[in-house]
């Protein structure tokens, strides 16, 4: 499911909590999920999430290279 871009957002504070990094935003609203209105996401968890998505793919890549494909 691609997220819908206008239900994004970007904040430096959620519920009190304040982050230099920011975090990400997803209003659910209208989604058909119970008890749930937004999804916070902090930036580190997303630049780990980064990282490790660009170590996956290294780990893939050295492997192929090693494997001659």
């Amino acid at each position: 499911m691609n997220f819908p871009e206008k239900r994004l957002s970007f904040r430096k504070s959620v519920d009190g909590k304040y982050s230099e990094k920011g975090y990400l935003v997803l209003d659910l609203h209208g989604l058909d999920i119970e008890g749930a209105n937004t999804l916070v996401v902090t930036m580190e968890d997303v630049e780990r999430a980064v990282r490790q998505g660009d170590q996956q793919a290294d780990a893939k890549r050295k492997a192929r290279e090693l494997l001659g494909g």
